[in-house]
């Protein structure tokens, strides 16, 4: 019998927390699951980001589709919108994918659940909710939390997170939003798709700083044309109240100059969390720069306890989370040893038109001086942008000049989340571009715009 209370106990009930989890219990080990806050049951992706935010974005692009249906025929005269009928569908999805059912599914595997704060006694022994609990093997999976930058006044001001701004029932008249990545432009799409008048400001020369410049400045535009007021390459000099409003100075190219919004949304991205862990009392080091000292197999400095997800501080999506999660697991369980491969990670943002995105940017082939080749094609010449009236977009594929080896792939449209994964594959396969050129297609589909990227190739 163990001398511990669990093989195996997971800070956090995220993605990372739960993948480990289910592996260990699959391969027969005790296992516990530790959760601070009942609303967070599940991790901060399905409560708080990635969930509501794409149920709001639905809700945004039906509306949109209701005052353009005249172009299809049908005619829904003075379209109109409830928030907060909107906000009940919002958390409506939240709760089928949260709470109860995790609740259930974790004791149907007969995985235990620890309410309560984790922190470290020592390197196997965690104090949750003031009772001491043991564990052989550790895993934090605590996630992350919003980064505030350091902007005079601020605080006094008053700001959102997307924490906040996510749980409304009412809308503002108008916002400012700092920070033009993923979070920052998907809630410009939101707040802009409900009549909210918004001014995203950014401190990157382009918005999505992530993406290739072209689809970047293609969503950009795009966001522009129905209203957003966007900035980039400024320099946040303040924040003030003015009456009942909100004032944000800020520098562009050298000139000041000020915005005033009802509201101001601070977006400006996320850091691994590890508020009151006692991580020095189990002996865990962190690197420079806050991180956690980890080694490929994502073990900490100490052998036992082991990170994934946001608290790995190597990629925040709930995707790589669930990967990471995995890979612990069975490393823990089977010993395997298996080192963590980043080498194709697809990503989406959710705007509208969608953004996806695997592999190199063309600017990162540049720099790292590779011979590459660009297919691109149009989604605008696909028989179903005809169809479904929306010609938005295009596919960039970047391939090496010798062998045809996938570098990387860029779309920008409709369903560009859904398509990508044929490029990610191709990619994990090492698959020559000109084989994708050649398969057969479904016609008339948005992958059709693939195919033809990649039939630039042949």
């Amino acid at each position: 019998m163990s001398k511990y209370d669990y093989d195996l106990i997971c800070i956090g009930s995220g993605s990372a927390g739960g993948s480990a989890a289910f592996v260990a219990k699959k391969a027969g080990m005790s296992v516990a699951i530790v959760e601070e806050f009942k609303d967070r049951l599940g991790g901060h992706c399905p409560n708080y980001a990635c969930v509501p935010t794409k149920a709001l974005l639905k809700a945004a692009q039906v509306y949109k589709m209701a005052k353009e249906s005249a172009q299809f025929g049908i005619h829904a005269d003075n379209p109109r919108f409830d928030f907060q009928e909107v906000a009940k569908y919002r958390e409506d999805v939240v709760s089928q994918l949260t709470g109860s059912r995790i609740e259930k599914n974790l004791h149907n595997a007969g995985i235990d659940l620890l309410w309560g704060r984790a922190s470290f006694v020592s390197d196997h022994e965690l104090d949750i909710a003031g009772k001491t609990y043991s564990a052989q093997n550790i895993i934090i999976g605590t996630g992350s939390k919003e980064f505030i930058p350091s902007i005079e006044g601020l605080n006094e001001t008053g700001f959102w997170v997307s924490d906040n701004a996510m749980k409304l029932d009412t809308l503002p008249e108008s916002v400012i939003i700092i920070g033009g990545g993923p979070i920052g432009t998907e809630f410009s799409q939101i707040f802009s798709g409900f009549d909210v008048k918004v001014t995203l400001l950014q401190r990157n020369d382009q918005i999505l700083q992530r993406e290739d410049k072209e689809v970047a400045d293609y969503v950009r535009k795009d966001l522009e044309s129905r209203g957003v007021k966007i900035l980039v390459s400024c320099e946040i000099e303040s924040a003030q109240k003015l009456g009942t409003r909100k004032a944000v100075n800020v520098k562009v190219q050298g000139k000041p100059q000020t915005f005033e919004a009802e509201e101001l949304l601070v977006a400006t991205g996320r850091r691994a969390n590890f508020e009151n862990l006692n991580l020095d009392k189990a002996g865990v080091k962190l690197a420079p720069g806050g991180k956690l000292e980890l080694n490929e197999y994502l073990q900490t400095s100490v052998a036992h306890i082991w990170a994934a997800g946001d608290a790995a501080g190597n990629w925040q999506f709930t995707h790589t989370a669930a990967y990471e999660g995995d890979l612990v697991g069975r490393n823990i369980c089977h010993r395997h040893d298996e080192a963590v491969n980043y080498d194709v990670v697809p990503r989406a943002t959710f705007c509208d038109p969608e953004v996806a995105s695997v592999g190199m940017t063309e600017a990162e082939a540049k720099t790292k001086g590779r011979e590459y080749k660009i297919g691109k094609f149009s989604i605008g010449s696909l028989g179903r942008s005809l169809i479904d009236r929306d010609r938005r977009g295009f596919v960039k594929i970047i391939a090496n000049a010798k062998d045809g080896i996938i570098l990387g792939g860029h779309i920008v449209g409709s369903n560009a989340g859904q398509l990508i994964h044929e490029i990610a594959l191709a990619m994990k396969a090492k698959t020559p571009v000109t084989t994708m050129g050649r398969m057969i297609h479904a016609y008339p589909t948005f992958s059709e715009a693939v195919a033809a990227a990649a039939e630039q190739f042949l």
